[in-house]
């Protein structure tokens, strides 16, 4: 258990930062490469070393198949974007309809705050993958 050392702590800002450094989940970002089956190794290391495992466009499908409030507020923000053609290729979630990059950024990071804070245990780490999409567009300017 994690010990707080109050003869360090001089404000309310160093105490907070401190229970938040003390009990807060780390968070670790995986690429997902097409090429490379990501889900059943990312799924195995968070099972062998206590981790959260996410995948950002899963819990997004999810959200709007399931047409719940946050899968209704990801498609009010909806922008589609071009994304690379291998990413069409062998793609069992879909994640070129459902990838972060066509969403509002903010609102994916909520949404994946709010799901890490629903299914949080006692993990020190969550592994975050799909969010980091943005070499997957088409369009550079994106």
């Amino acid at each position: 258990m994690a010990t707080i050392d109050t003869s360090k702590v001089g404000s309310i800002e160093s105490l907070s930062k401190e229970l938040n450094n003390n009990f807060s989940a780390k968070v670790v970002l995986v690429n997902h490469e097409k090429t490379i089956l990501i889900d059943n190794t990312c799924a195995n290391i968070a099972i062998k070393y206590n981790m959260l495992y996410i995948s950002a466009y899963q819990i997004i499908k999810k959200h709007i198949l399931e047409k719940t409030a946050w899968g209704q507020k990801l498609e009010a923000n909806r922008k589609d974007r071009p994304l690379v053609q291998q990413l069409y290729q062998r793609d069992e979630h879909e994640e070129f309809i459902y990838s972060p990059v066509h969403f509002d950024l903010h609102l994916v990071m909520r949404l994946l705050k709010e799901t890490i804070t629903e299914k949080t245990t006692n993990q020190k780490f969550v592994l975050i993958e799909g969010l980091c999409n943005s070499q997957k567009l088409n369009n550079e300017e994106d």
